[in-house]
């Protein structure tokens, strides 16, 4: 493979337009795909086969409602805080019917038209009862009169005599038992409204008023325009003074801008320039990385109107490829620099660089890939297509690295480097010219003894190096001790999905939730639905007597606000209710009422009745839980698959298994910091968090293969160099000082601009992408500096050559795959002989 990338290295150099066209062509051609085939992402996360989506699913068979239809609200409430007016009413009314001829809006719910139904539904009973209670006494007085009639009677009298007065007992028995059976009815209609008037649309104070809109499809479906079209039939009528917002489903998803990138690109542009010293050289990994993501992006989303993506799906892509493709295209530049120090030519350095560097960008770009499309195999659609795309970024990143990467080196030729220091170089070359001629010697072997002196002063110890390996055991224990305190929040991890407290603090979505949550309780943000499975051959008249009293039965259990009995299906098999939780959709408490009515068992006069519940808040905890259960899984796949592929770069045991055990460290550190920045709510102010919450569902198994990824990214770049230094001959400790000394400066300028990329989509605005921004930034720096800079020198300066041990049978039947790429050059320093083991 070195060979196979030097010679494309070598075409791109003496062909550079011929390669940068054909680039121009792979755009233009992705570019008109996806103006062509593009479709709308879709703000959905799903897991088929949950329990609440099983439920849904006999819902629809069962009711005539559509229980998976999209519902969103618009709050009015007046700005001076007195009662809504009957003008205001009226203008919110005329605001609902427009609202009601848009296409897709199924159905309106009118607070104060409902407000008044039940207002009219109880003077019904009330009247309803009083009548029926003036009945009871009108028949008690007539039966006091029967009595007294048939007490008046003779005992000897004949039968003839008490027949008008058995009559009129008939016509009363006969009207005292129409009123007991209008009893229980009107006591049932008494008990369900009771039930229902805890779940008002209109506050106590009369300030505040939530209408509904029933969309006919799921709320992820329902078009942006559709919601544009709402939002505009409440903004452009006269409300007389009322204010409107609307909550997260109704203001729908908010358009990613390009600050995030941005921001990363303006810090990985400072950072290249303080290390390459020059615009040309510092723009020209950030270009690279432009052209891959953009090419990614172009490609990927060229297939959206087929293929359901989420809307997280381009960010992750591009934080990625930003990340990724700098830092490819950095390695080969700087390896391209240190082969131009050393007199090489031009074109042979563009080569050389591209077969060296090249092959480990290849190779780590790999283990990224690996990891990203592992997720596939845990079987989450949403998850799979993220990684899928994400992983084509990085394909991309690394395409771009090994092919227009030197063409563009080729291009701008001396500017690679200051002008100060190419004199140098060229003055030295002259030197050496000079030197070779006075001694009678090829000029490169003149300048290859050079570069063997130059790299003799790398052999010692300097600056954090020299810390690490003064004392490495303590380093060792100091590194795991302060990792594992960095994680102890992890611990006490929640996994949820954001709900609308989550949001900016100026949104639609996180003012509805606020206004909500004070005039109607939190709970009221998190409303679940559920369905009571009856008892077979419930007949309708008991099914009307069980969604009473189970439904009361159920607002005793914990965490419960609040029931409204909803529905009961046309078979009698099931009774829908909805059920207001104590707190909001995030808390504990709600994914505790979740789970206890789903063991929850009642039984009845007919028998038992089970419960299932469905719903956003349930769906949302049932998505975390499933998440939760494949982290091992995908965790092992991962390892196990990145472990095979670094035992073919590195061909050692020790040295992947070390790898892998610090990015663990690293893993749980950054978890440990993201629960207590985004869960507990430290330095929230200063991560633009609103309000402290549970962690993103899907974030730690996202997480764990793109951190996996790029923690081996950095083991490849940093060992690979300690490799390449032990296979010339150098002790087994010596190898790791000029392995470190040799990829120290460009690996941390590589893991400074990752966390920058990553840092700039922690100020995005979003949730979901500002905690995924941060656990990455966190478990780069933690990686990087920490595990890869300090425990792993530690590490194999003390197990000395044995780090490189590798069994016999192995090194018959593992290929050597050459990643340094030593085959390629000329010994830059004569062999040393074997020596001791250290």
């Amino acid at each position: 493979m070195a060979t196979f990338l030097y010679r494309i290295g070598g075409f791109a150099a003496r062909r550079a337009w011929v390669v940068i066209t054909a680039w121009l062509v792979i755009l233009l051609a992705l570019g008109g795909a996806f103006f062509a085939f593009k479709g709308e992402l879709s703000n959905s996360i799903t897991i088929p086969g949950t329990k609440a989506a099983q439920v849904q699913d006999d819902l629809a068979g069962a009711f005539d409602v559509n229980a998976g239809a999209g519902v969103g609200q618009a709050i009015v409430s007046t700005t001076d805080g007195s009662k809504i007016t009957e003008q205001q009413q009226k203008a919110v009314a005329a605001a609902l019917k427009k609202v009601d001829g848009i296409d897709g809006v199924d159905s309106t719910t009118d607070p104060f038209s409902q407000q008044k139904q039940v207002d009219d539904a109880r003077k019904q009973l009330e009247d309803g009862r009083s009548q029926l209670e003036q009945g009871e006494k009108q028949l008690a007085g007539a039966q006091q009169q029967i009595d007294a009639a048939r007490s008046k009677i003779p005992a000897n009298a004949p039968a003839s005599a008490t027949q008008q007065i058995d009559q009129q007992q008939a016509q009363l028995d006969e009207q005292k038992k129409k009123i007991d059976e209008q009893k229980p009815e009107l006591e049932r209609n008494e008990k369900k409204l009771d039930l229902t008037s805890e779940y008002g649309s209109i506050s106590e104070d009369g300030t505040t008023a939530l209408t509904g809109v029933t969309f006919e499809h799921e709320i992820n479906e329902v078009s942006s325009d559709t919601l544009a079209e709402v939002r505009s039939a409440f903004e452009d009528t006269d409300l007389h003074g009322l204010d409107v917002q609307f909550d997260q489903n109704l203001e729908g998803m908010t358009e990613m801008g390009v600050t995030s990138e941005i921001i990363g690109m303006v810090i990985a542009l400072i950072i290249l320039l303080i290390m390459l010293g020059t615009f040309v050289a510092a723009g020209l990994p950030v270009l690279m990385a432009l052209v891959g993501v953009g090419a990614a992006y172009l490609g990927a989303f060229a297939l959206s109107d087929v293929v359901d993506m989420n809307s997280t799906t381009p960010a992750l892509g591009s934080m990625l490829g930003l990340a990724v493709g700098i830092d490819y295209s950095l390695f080969i530049l700087n390896r391209h620099r240190n082969n131009l120090r050393r007199g090489m030519g031009m074109h042979e350095s563009i080569a050389l660089a591209t077969g060296t560097s090249g092959n480990a960008v290849l190779f780590a770009g790999t283990t990224v890939v690996i990891a990203l499309l592992a997720l596939n195999v845990v079987g989450i659609p949403f998850l799979s297509v993220m990684g899928n795309v994400a992983a084509f970024a990085v394909v991309m990143a690394v395409v771009v690295a090994v092919t227009l990467t030197p063409a563009m080196l080729s291009l701008i030729g001396r500017r690679v480097m200051p002008r100060r220091r190419w004199d140098a170089i060229q003055r030295r070359a002259q030197l050496r010219r000079d030197a070779a001629e006075i001694v009678g010697e090829d000029e490169q072997h003149t300048a290859d003894r050079a570069h063997a002196l130059t790299a003799e002063r790398d052999t010692t110890p300097r600056g954090w190096l020299k810390v690490v390996l003064a004392k490495p055991v303590l380093t060792i224990l100091a590194t795991v001790a302060v990792l594992g305190i960095i994680a102890v929040p992890m611990t006490q991890l929640r996994l949820g999905l954001p709900d609308g407290s989550s949001q900016s603090a100026d949104s639609g979505a996180y003012k509805t939730y606020k206004i909500v949550e004070d005039k109607f309780g939190a709970g009221r943000n998190g409303t679940v639905v559920a369905a009571a499975y009856l008892p077979e051959g419930t007949t309708e008249e008991q099914a009307e007597d069980l969604q009473v009293d189970l439904g009361e039965q159920l607002r005793e259990q914990d965490h419960v606000s609040a029931v409204v009995p909803a529905a009961i299906s046309k078979d009698h098999s099931m009774l829908l209710y909805q059920i207001i939780p104590d707190e909001g959709p995030s808390a504990e408490s709600t994914t505790d009422l979740v789970n206890s009515l789903r063991d929850l068992r009642l039984d009845t006069p007919e028998g038992e009745a089970s419960f299932g519940v469905t719903g956003q808040t349930a769906m949302n905890i049932d998505i975390s839980e499933n998440l939760f259960k494949v982290l091992p899984v995908y965790l092992a796949i991962v390892v196990g698959l990145s472990l095979i592929v670094l035992i073919l770069v590195f061909r050692s045991i020790w040295v992947p298994l070390s790898a892998t055990i610090g990015f663990l460290f690293s893993l749980l550190a950054a978890f440990g910091a993201t629960v207590a920045v985004f869960q507990w709510g430290w330095l929230g102010d200063l991560f633009n968090i609103t309000e402290p919450g549970p962690i993103l569902s899907f974030l730690p198994i996202l997480a764990v293969g793109i951190l996996f990824g790029l923690a081996m990214d950095y083991q490849m770049f940093l060992v690979s160099a300690m490799r390449e230094a032990y296979s010339h001959g150098r002790h087994g400790k010596t190898a790791v000082v000029v392995g470190f000394n040799h990829s120290a400066r460009v690996v941390v300028a590589a893991a400074l601009i990752m966390t920058g990329v990553f840092m700039g989509f922690v100020f995005s605005g979003d949730p979901m992408i500002a905690s995924i921004g941060f656990v990455l930034s966190a478990g780069v720096l933690f990686d990087a500096f920490v595990v890869r800079m300090t425990l792993i020198p530690a590490l194999m300066h003390l197990m000395g050559a044995k780090a490189w041990w590798f069994p016999k049978w192995a090194e018959r039947i593992v290929p050597d795959v050459d990643v340094e790429g030593a085959s390629l050059e000329r010994p830059a320093q004569p062999s040393y002989p074997a020596q001791p083991t250290q």
